[in-house]
């Protein structure tokens, strides 16, 4: 577990000594392992967030410090980033990017009674188990897999763009939520499941999952895995010459834009919780600086930092303290405006995703189906 400190601390100036003792946000996330790249484009979010914050005077009168742990994406090492961060005395914690270990996180932060925010893990067991009757100290900002997969399949069916779909999801909480999600709602919407393969994370080859997958004849293959290893099958499938559309949760941004380009994933529909396209002001600013700053589009997983930061920095505002259970308190009752630029609030299960965005790549660019706003 590797411990990482960002801080953007003003040059020194004539301050009280206590206004110049920072508020500490902890952030856990896979900074290696197979979600290292877009636990990159989260810090990216956080680190625009927080610089924001910084330079409008910060919270409170202080500046903000962000105390960063790498979970590797691994329970163990959740639980870990969690006991870690719990010692270094942080008001808040953004995490934990894969939902293994924003999961094991939770029942420690609740008995050390500190809110977490995550906009990024989506498995509707954290919304189960949290707020009322469970973790009052777990809140997300975006929809779990149940409900994108809802709005992907209502998109589908309606779209009958795919008849006949085949899974390919990692092994894990998130590859599993996933494609238990949309299995059902998929057959629902008369779409057929015609085949689930799970595979290991962090595999370095995918011709024989793939080999079998396109020896079925889906019309789609849908996709439930992270950042690198979704990368690896994209590009296997374009060196086996396979031009299968892709489904699921298909990243349509970040490093598969390669792919995209190239003609690799030309028709495939997929749903996320952010797209640099989202037309309003205030996102575009957001996507113009991400952009110019890192050469690359911006990703949900940019938009979840920056969203997240930005919704624990109004926590702490509102409660005028940087004490966690004052913060906890603030974010329960929090109506705030994401990038999407709809106002949500937490519900009683502190839960606020209400947008799913619904892509399609056409001429090989990527396009805004629909903005599913979910009920």
């Amino acid at each position: 577990m590797r411990r990482l400190v960002f801080v953007a601390l003003a040059a020194a100036v004539a301050l009280p000594a206590v206004a110049q003792n920072p508020i500490r946000i902890g952030f856990s996330s896979s900074f290696t392992g197979p979600a290292a790249l877009a636990s990159q484009w989260e810090k990216w979010g956080v680190d625009l967030a927080v610089e924001e914050l910084n330079a409008g005077g910060g919270l409170l009168g202080r500046k903000i410090e962000v105390i960063a742990v790498d979970n590797r994406c691994n329970p163990t090492e959740g639980a870990n980033s969690a006991r870690k961060l719990v010692q270094d005395k942080v008001s808040a914690i953004i995490g934990a990017h894969c939902s293994s270990a924003t999961l094991a996180m939770m029942p420690i932060l609740q008995e050390a009674k500190i809110p977490m925010v995550t906009g990024v893990s989506s498995s509707p067991r954290i919304g189960e188990i949290s707020g009322e009757g469970g973790n009052l100290y777990m809140f997300r900002i975006s929809p779990d897999d149940l409900r994108m997969a809802q709005a992907l399949t209502e998109a589908l069916g309606k779209s009958k763009l795919f008849k006949n779909v085949a899974i390919i999801a990692e092994d894990s909480d998130f590859g599993r939520g996933g494609a238990g999600a949309f299995t059902p709602l998929a057959q629902k919407a008369g779409v057929n499941v015609i085949s689930t393969d799970f595979t290991p994370q962090m595999i370095p080859d995918f011709t024989s999952v793939l080999t079998r997958v396109n020896q079925r004849k889906p019309d789609a293959i849908a996709i439930f895995m992270l950042g690198a290893d979704q990368l690896n099958l994209l590009r296997n499938a374009m060196q086996m010459g396979i031009s299968i559309p892709y489904t699921g949760r298909a990243e349509l941004a970040g490093k598969n834009l390669e792919i995209i380009q190239a003609g690799g994933m030309e028709g495939s529909v997929s749903a996320w919780t952010y797209s640099a396209d989202i037309d309003n002001a205030v996102n575009k600013k957001f996507a113009a600086t991400i952009l110019d700053r890192h050469k690359t589009v911006a990703t949900l997983q940019s938009w979840a930092g920056y969203d997240t930061a930005r919704v624990i920095g109004q926590a702490i505002r509102s409660a005028n303290s940087d004490d966690p259970d004052k913060i906890r308190d603030a974010l329960a009752k929090a109506s705030f405006t994401p990038l999407h630029g709809k106002q949500v609030a937490f519900d009683k299960h502190n839960q606020a995703g209400k947008v799913v965005v619904i892509q399609q790549v056409k001429g090989k660019k990527v396009t805004i189906l629909e903005l599913y706003e979910l009920k």
